[in-house]
């Protein structure tokens, strides 16, 4: 059995690095007196790209269980940021909408996230940071291939 190093485990530094990214995240959008969490923000980015999705497709975008997404939509229906309404081609099912407050929330949301990703990628080059997606994105691919 090998013996895992976290100072040189990349899962540890890929797992810290979020953790950090998403508290950064936190405090510029409390900097800026948003009541809005990161996972809130992912929903309302998704409706603002696409229109409308069902609780079960942000799902699998966010890749949040269905649960998680339930009740986040819940709070951002509470703060009448989005509206569920039901589906017009398949009346049992509920989609969701991104309301006129949404839309305004979002360019200052987009400002928070541009901040935080400027901290988090400070020293960084350009061609390092397409690969640094590049990879992140490969391990995702094979991270989900592995669970399905």
């Amino acid at each position: 059995m090998s013996k895992v190093n976290l100072e040189t485990s990349v899962n540890h530094h890929i797992a810290i690095s979020a953790i950090m990214i998403k508290r950064v995240f936190y405090k510029i959008l409390s900097e800026n007196q948003l009541n809005i969490t990161p996972e809130q923000w992912n929903v309302l980015y998704y409706l603002s790209e696409q229109g409308s999705f069902t609780v079960g497709e942000l799902s699998e975008l966010t890749f949040k269980d269905f649960a998680n997404i339930s009740r986040i939509a819940q709070k951002l229906e509470t703060g009448g940021y989005i509206e569920k309404k039901r589906d017009s081609t398949d009346k049992r099912v509920f989609k969701l909408f991104i309301t006129d407050s949404g839309r305004e929330l979002i360019g200052k949301l987009h400002e928070c996230a541009s901040q935080s990703t400027d901290i988090a990628l400070e020293g960084i080059d350009e061609e390092a940071r397409e690969t640094l997606l590049k990879s992140l994105k490969q391990v995702i691919i094979n991270t989900t291939g592995h669970l399905k």
